[in-house]
């Protein structure tokens, strides 16, 4: 033996510590690398080549404590010790073996297939030693020894076969993965495991196996000078130093990972901020076009404010057309002219801007824009009128309106639009300016002026049927007060013929027959009885007479007002009606109105409870009269059988037929609204809702 050899075997301790530390050191980076989180498969397969480090390193140290106790104190490892030893190697060997098999197949790779070598390596070993035990029947400690080498040529070898192939194949993966020197680190890492494998494992200790008997520890020592532990450390030290190094390609991905992520979030940003770029601009459009709206909805509420006045409409169509020439940046003059409905002819109502209105003057702008307004009603479609001479007609209801004007390649100077009211034309909006200027007229300009137009027909229009409703009113106010003056004229004659001639002549009937009674009382006591009775008789046609004479036209109407006046008949009613409880309601203040509009609700009020009497069979009525500034409402209801009212208001053969038509007709003659609601078996509601037009304003007391 030669001096080196004698040194190694002479600390042989230390070689199995460094070979021990080695492999342990090895487990222990890998486990600790194993915690990341990485796309690689090789982080997963990393796992069990961290439990085979710490394994082997742990079966090496046993070896060397029992190395320890054998030189220091004879010390000779029972069977359970070299058991438990052989278990710890086989379980090393075997994470080995899984090592190779996860780092060769995918995480969806079958059960079966992952551990189906490693069940096969294991079925091997133990068919192995079985074949041993069975063939040699050797001692317990032989056997285990026989084991061990069994298991190094089994599972050793195959294990270190099968990673250094996985190794070579993770190191394709990092150079596709643009890691080209952690793979090389691999290569060095698959080379000092397949010398582990190949050579660290051949030669095992002597057993009576055939192999072991010359291809063992001895025979290493003998070739090389070095013990057997030496090179499997040397390997397990290369092997621990370029996975070590390999490891860093979890940094690497990490640091990649992480760059990938700074780019993608500053990517998110810049696009973010493309987005807000745009969303502010599209914000800046929005707005311009909301301020755009704004002004136009603007403008167009003051030209519908300003044809709403009660002045007159020649003077509400001039400044409403200065308004608009002193808004649209288009113009600087204009006109409107109205078609007369007798003849038919354009007769313009308001002008502004022009310094000479003589159709005739030369190079004057009003005789032009007056004869593009003459065509624009002839043709009945706008016109536009450009800077070249060419004429271009458009209609106002297309989707964008004016775009034949915009898009044309000379400027707009005129522009004519027709009004229309009804789908029929009643006049034209004429609009001018100087020259084309550095402002030519855009499309939502066109578009404001054809709503301008629109506005104006439409207001020209309201106005023409507001003057038609005032006239209408005044018409049917003066034959209100014709008929309502005819009636109670009529009433007023009757009751004094009542009261100057019939009146007095029954008043005179009465008073002979009283006198004629007095005479008979001593001659003929029969007969003065019969004149008694004559006498009650006249007596009560007098009074109904007089009753008569109040109802056409009761005095307390023309001198207290309505509300006296319907509480004199209510009393007048309960008179003559005991069985109905009637209560008057009165709301707001009560002032005193025409003496036609007090004498049509007084005679409303008199058919509803006329109805009432005649037919609803009721006990309880309420009058309400609800006056406000604008508006009358006179409600009457009873609790009375009620009926359906929709034949009741419609035909006059109902029981109540001509007394609500007679409501009806006298609140249709004030203007007002007729409302009833009944049902049969829930009492009727009738209701009038009449405009108060001209009251007097006179306070009265209730």
């Amino acid at each position: 033996m030669n001096p080196i050899s004698a040194f190694f075997v002479r600390n042989i301790i230390a070689v199995f510590f460094f070979y021990g530390l080695a492999f342990f050191v090895m487990g222990v980076a890998l486990a600790l690398a194993s915690r990341q989180a990485s796309a690689l498969r090789f982080v997963r397969a990393i796992r069990p080549l961290a439990l085979f480090g710490l394994l082997h390193g742990i079966h090496e140290w046993i070896e060397m404590f029992q190395k320890i106790g054998s030189l220091t104190s004879g010390y000779s490892p029972g069977l359970l010790d070299e058991i438990v030893r052989l278990g710890i190697l086989v379980a090393s060997l075997v994470m080995l073996l899984d090592f190779g098999v996860t780092l060769l197949n995918d995480a969806e790779t079958g059960r079966w297939r992952r551990y189906g070598p490693i069940l096969l390596m294991l079925s091997v070993w133990a068919v192995g030693c079985a074949a041993v035990w069975v063939m040699l029947r050797p001692l317990p400690e032989e056997m285990v020894a026989m084991a061990d080498v069994l298991a190094r040529y089994s599972l050793g070898i195959p294990g270190a076969i099968l990673g250094t192939w996985a190794l070579m194949a993770q190191q394709r993966t990092f150079r596709e993965h643009d890691m080209p020197q952690f793979g090389q680190d691999l290569v060095w890492s698959a080379a000092a495991l397949a010398l582990y494998g190949v050579f660290g494992q051949i030669f095992v200790r002597q057993t009576a196996l055939v192999p072991s008997q010359f291809l063992n520890s001895t025979l290493f020592l003998q070739w090389t000078g070095i013990p057997i532990q030496l090179f499997r450390g040397v390997m397990a030290g290369v092997l621990t130093f370029y996975m070590v190094r390999a490891l860093r390609a979890f940094d690497l991905e990490n640091r990649r990972r992480l760059d990938q992520a700074n780019r993608t979030q500053l990517a998110a940003q810049s696009r973010a901020l493309e987005v807000e770029r745009r969303v502010g601009q599209e914000r800046e459009r929005l707005n311009a076009e909301l301020r755009l709206k704004a002004r136009e909805l603007g403008l167009l509420l003051q030209l519908s404010n300003m044809l709403t006045t009660s002045s007159s409409l020649i003077d509400r169509l001039s400044l409403a057309l200065e308004q608009v020439v002193e808004n649209l940046a288009f113009a600087d003059a204009g006109l409107v002219g109205l078609i007369q409905h007798e003849s038919g002819a354009l007769q313009i109502r308001a002008v502004t801007g022009f310094v000479n209105l003589d159709p005739q003057a030369v190079g004057g702008r009003y005789g032009p824009l007056l004869a593009l307004s003459q065509q624009c009603v002839e043709q009945r479609r706008a016109v536009c009128r450009h800077e070249d001479g060419g004429l271009i007609k458009f209609d106002l209801d297309a989707v964008l309106v004016g775009t034949e004007c915009w898009q044309y390649l000379s400027p707009t100077v005129a522009l004519a639009l027709p009004l229309i009211a009804n789908a029929q034309l009643i006049g034209v909006l004429a609009l001018a300016r100087q020259k084309a200027g550095r402002h030519p007229m855009t499309l939502d300009e066109l578009s404001l002026t054809a709503g301008i137009a629109r506005q104006l027909g439409l207001s020209i229009e309201t106005a023409r049927l507001q003057r038609q409703a005032q006239e209408r009113e005044k018409v049917l106010a003066e034959l209100l007060h014709q008929v309502v003056g005819a009636q109670e004229s009529e009433r007023q004659r009757i009751a004094r013929e009542l009261h100057d001639a019939t009146g007095q002549s029954l008043t005179a009937i009465a008073l002979g027959i009283r006198g004629l009674e007095n005479a008979l009382e001593s001659q003929a006591p029969a007969l003065s009885s019969q004149m008694e009775t004559i006498e009650s008789f006249a007596t009560s046609a007098l009074g109904e007479l007089r009753r008569l004479i109040a109802d056409l036209r009761p005095p307390q109407l023309d001198d207290w007002g309505l509300v006296a006046a319907i509480r004199w008949y209510v009393d007048s009613f309960h008179q003559h009606h005991p069985n109905i409880h009637v209560a008057v309601v009165v709301q707001g203040e009560q002032v005193r109105l025409s003496q036609e509009f007090e004498t049509v609700i007084f005679r409303i009020t008199q058919e509803a409870l006329t109805n009432i009497a005649k037919h609803a069979h009721a006990d309880q009525a309420t009058i309400t009269l609800r006056m406000s500034p604008d508006q009358l409402t006179l409600t009457v209801e009873d609790n009375g059988q009620g009926f359906d009212p929709n034949p009741a208001t419609t035909d006059t053969d109902h029981p109540a037929g001509w007394g609500l038509l007679g409501i009806r007709e006298r609140a249709v003659l004030l203007g007002g609204r007729y409302q009833i609601d009944s049902a049969p078996g829930q009492g009727t509601r009738v209701q009038v809702q009449v405009p108060v037009v001209a009251p007097h304003g006179t306070q009265i007391d209730s």
